[in-house]
């Protein structure tokens, strides 16, 4: 190992070790606190090894593909909204409110982006390595101020929302900023850490599917840079070319199917289960298929299945204890498995009925229920 990849090394384990300790002790650090102590870093990564002027020039086209990619991937995710619908940004959309919430999101963006090029400026395989643990942890560090440790549960939660996603896109932006530079990198995490704050509408995805987004979406910026760039002179290099087009296929594939089957589109539906009420029949954080057919089917409902339908607004899952049919219309009574529940206390009609749950799919759903708890709690 050189002496500047020493150096990096040194100045990596310095900030594992910092950032370790604040995990282990739950020192909570705000966003200017945050950028002071990655400027800091920077600073002192450039009196150790100086600074390697970024080619910007030369990478240019890089840059500006990286960036309308990026761009394109935003409009991509806001087009397929139209199928689930939007909601209006709960962030103020003048110009003094955009500012004070952007300025802090840019004054953490820039040094951590500056001070990743520095970690990879060598293109050490163990400094790259490091450097996207030392990033993963400060994000860490910087989120447990949003969280209250008080059990395991949380702790898994924190995981799946968190740490997963860091570290995709912590692994995308090192590669990055190996190969192109810290401008690629720059564009990149600017526009995807400042846009929310100025678009007036984000889609209505569900929460499990836009943490599923966040951990895919550095990849397929990626694999798309990657198939734009990729050099064709020789074999294997078409070869790996198909493997790109086949990966990218999949993923759009896969985020389409994940929002039609959310959104309520089609004859079969997922829904999240949020309560105990059907315990242990169905648990919180199990997902079921439910089929809408029923709906307008309800001569084929029989006392035993289990029946989603709205009151009030509320959805509900529970079992049909009986049904009763009358000039034409149905009156359905229902109850949770849970043990100790009642029988519900209102009838259901045909209005209210969603469909007839066919599957369900173990704690599939937890993270949305985990992240809808986290909202909730912050609202």
């Amino acid at each position: 190992m050189k002496g500047n990849a020493k150096k990096i090394l040194f100045l990596e384990i310095i900030f594992i070790l910092f950032a370790s300790l604040c995990i282990i002790f739950g020192i909570k650090i705000n966003e200017y606190l945050l950028s002071l102590i990655l400027f800091a870093g920077f600073g002192a990564s450039i009196y150790l090894i100086g600074f390697k002027k970024d080619k910007i020039a030369k990478n240019k086209k890089i840059i500006i593909t990286v960036a309308v990619i990026t761009i394109a991937i935003l409009f991509l995710t806001y087009a397929i909204g139209f199928i689930g619908g939007f909601v209006r940004s709960p962030y103020t959309k003048n110009i003094f409110g955009m500012l004070m919430n952007i300025i802090p999101v840019v004054l953490i963006i820039v040094p951590m982006e500056l001070l990743r090029y520095q970690f990879c400026s060598e293109k050490n395989l163990i400094n790259i390595i490091l450097s996207v643990v030392v990033l993963v942890l400060i994000d860490i560090m910087y989120s447990m101020s949003f969280y209250d440790f008080v059990d395991n549960f949380v702790l898994l939660e924190f995981v799946c929302l968190i740490v997963i996603p860091s570290i995709s896109k912590n692994i995308v932006m090192s590669i990055y900023s190996k190969n192109y530079g810290y401008a690629v990198t720059l564009v990149y995490t600017l526009i995807l850490g400042t846009y929310e704050y100025i678009v007036p509408i984000t889609p209505n995805y569900d929460e499990y599917l836009t943490s599923i987004m966040n951990i895919l979406m550095p990849l397929f910026n990626m694999q798309f840079i990657n198939f734009y760039f990729r050099k064709r002179e020789r074999k294997d290099s078409r070869d790996k070319h198909i493997g790109s087009k086949i990966f990218i296929t999949l993923c759009v594939l896969f985020l389409i199917f994940l929002v039609c089957i959310y959104s309520n589109l089609f004859r079969y539906w997922v829904a999240t289960i949020a309560s105990g009420s059907m315990s242990p029949t169905i648990e919180v954080g199990d997902i079921v298929v439910i089929d809408k057919w029923y709906a307008d089917n309800p001569s084929e409902l029989v006392v035993g299945d289990v029946l989603v339908f709205r009151v009030k607004n509320t959805l509900y899952t529970h079992r049909i204890i009986s049904i009763l049919e009358k000039n034409n219309n149905y009156y359905i009574r229902t109850k949770g498995d849970y043990k100790d529940n009642a029988e519900d206390s209102w009838v259901v009609v045909k209005d209210d009925i969603v469909g007839r749950v066919e599957y369900k799919i173990k704690y599939l759903g937890l993270p949305s229920v985990w992240l809808h708890n986290l909202l909730s709690k912050g609202a």
